[in-house]
């Protein structure tokens, strides 16, 4: 079963899913990935450049489908004298050493076209013997994925049908992320394997590149539909579990640094592949416009979440400013007061915003909009609050339906008397000096339990669902000092964050946007920290 959905992908796979997946392949080959194209304006008909095992670079340009003698003709021949006589301009590869070339399709070079491409061959060696095309085909491709994949993926039935379900989504829709969670937990040993044996670090290494080729093959309808905010998740999701493996072995970085790369780039392309078509679109409506004014404030929030990620991303990296950095903030300063949330699984997304719009707006505007979101969630989720603010365990999908009052079951948890944000949020908002706001608000807050999960261990953390830990409510003290409570909020030292996951800052912002159940005051104060050093131009 598993072997005829890899060749079906194969088949019907897009060209920037297969990339990804071909980018796997070579890294479990021992190729480290320089450089993989995003397929926007600027391509050079290099596809992918990598360092092959014995250290010679090499150039990939990826072409879909069959290799007709019309299609080599008139659109692959024009881009292989670039491919193979043009020269490699990155600081990671050794200019002095002429690169091997290879032409990759999943589908068949046609006899003619082998032909063409053989006489090139022979003609260009009078040249130089380093010129020289060399191909990689259907046939290939299929033998590298069923070696890597098969002997690692899940082979139970229920495994096996979450990957069909999962592959044949229309890829319109929200990500089903507790099934993509099961596939991975499924694939990476996270507990003790066969013989109650540590895995070896070979093992995980591979296990992490099955892992995510996998990823590639169940959420290739998502990528063919363009759908980047379900690839953002599906990729976060994967470096998610990476952690957890790595942290439940303490694996080296180097174990699964290629891997781990190569998600984190493709989460970096998809959010410029979204800035780019949001700034390409008139209206943001998705669907049906009849009913998407009833979520168009929810997506809004989401959307907004993502690009202040992205312009965070972007200053964290220095890159130079240049047309996209004044989208993103024109986009964030337009499209705020439409925004609107479904419950408290968003706040990391409104938090994503605020500290983007802190760095983009010096006026107080941003903490006001703060000190209006704990003002809300006292009112609405305080001892008489009506229509309370679910918890971070329900998700937008699961919320619309009673929203739209199309539900045929009422939820059956209470959220009344308690929040798992508001605690961050108190923490967040003494950080920024208010006292006087903070002792009108006090009362409110000390009516509110402040729930959190605490995981028994480390790798937990990364997990989508686990029953190894404990849910807590501590209340907050009636009356407190501003002293004590200052010195609570600025303390930023993230002890049981997982270490795994420090370096990367932004990356753990995004993880709590997909895995808002996680959100505490700990991660959020380490957060506020963190975010404050990024720098503006």
């Amino acid at each position: 079963m598993l072997e005829r959905v890899i060749e079906n992908w194969l088949d019907k796979a897009s060209e920037r899913s297969f990339q990804l997946c071909y980018c796997y392949m070579l890294s479990a080959d021992g190729h480290i990935i320089i450089h993989s194209t995003r397929h926007c304006g600027m391509e050079m008909g290099k596809d992918i450049i990598t360092v092959g095992p014995d250290g010679t670079p090499c150039a990939f340009q990826l072409k879909t489908g069959n290799i007709s003698l019309a299609k080599w003709r008139n659109e692959i021949s024009p881009q292989i004298d670039d491919l193979v006589f043009g020269k490699l301009s990155h600081p990671s590869v050794d200019s002095s050493k002429h690169h091997e070339s290879y032409l990759v399709t999943n589908g068949r070079i046609e006899e003619e076209v082998s032909r063409a491409i053989d006489d090139r061959n022979r003609s260009w060696k009078d040249i130089n013997p380093c010129f020289r095309l060399r191909t990689v085909v259907r046939g290939e491709l299929l033998e590298k994925a069923q070696k890597l994949g098969t002997d690692l993926w899940p082979s139970e039935l229920t495994d096996t049908k979450t990957l069909l379900e999962l592959f044949l989504e229309n890829g319109r829709g929200v990500l089903p992320k507790e099934k993509l969670a099961s596939l991975l937990e499924s694939t990476l040993p996270l507990r003790f394997v066969e013989h109650k044996k540590e895995p070896s670090k070979d093992e995980c290494k591979r296990r992490v590149a099955s892992a995510a080729i996998l990823c590639v093959i169940a959420t290739w309808n998502f990528s063919k539909e363009n759908n980047h905010a379900a690839e953002i998740e599906a990729w976060t999701l994967y470096i998610a579990y990476v952690l957890a493996l790595a942290e439940r072995w303490e694996l080296p970085f180097k174990i699964y640094e290629d891997s781990f790369e190569l998600a984190r780039e493709s989460i970096y392309n998809s959010l410029a592949n979204l800035c780019d078509e949001i700034e390409e679109r008139r209206y943001l409506v998705e669907g049906n416009p009849l009913t998407d004014p009833y979520i168009y404030g929810f997506r809004l929030t989401w959307l907004l979440a993502l690009m202040s990620i992205y312009a965070l991303w972007r200053r964290n990296e220095r890159l130079p400013e240049d047309d996209v950095d004044d989208f993103l903030r024109e986009f964030c300063q337009e499209k705020w007061k439409q925004s609107d949330i479904f419950g408290e699984a968003a706040i990391p997304q409104v938090l994503a915003f605020l500290w983007y719009f802190r760095k983009i707006n010096p006026t107080k505007t941003p903490d006001d909009l703060l000190r209006a979101l704990i003002t809300t969630i006292c009112k609405r989720n305080g001892p008489k609050g009506e229509n309370p603010f679910p918890s971070p365990y329900y998700e937008a999908e699961d919320i619309l339906p009673h929203i739209l009052g199309i539900a045929e079951e009422p939820l059956m948890d209470s959220f009344i008397g308690e929040s798992y944000a508001i605690e961050g949020l108190v923490h967040l908002y003494v950080r920024r000096n208010w006292k006087q706001s903070m002792k009108l608000l006090w009362p409110s807050v000390t009516r509110l339990g402040n729930v959190f999960f605490e995981p028994d261990n480390s790798w937990d953390f990364y997990r989508w669902r686990n029953k190894h830990g404990t849910h807590k409510i501590v209340y907050p003290k009636h009356t407190q000092k501003w002293e004590e409570l200052k010195a609570l909020s600025f303390e930023s030292d993230g002890a049981n964050i997982p270490p795994t996951i420090k370096n990367h800052p932004i990356l753990l912002l995004l993880f709590l946007c997909v895995y808002p159940h996680r959100m505490n005051a700990e991660v959020l104060r380490w957060l506020d920290t963190e975010m404050e050093q990024i720098q503006m131009p």
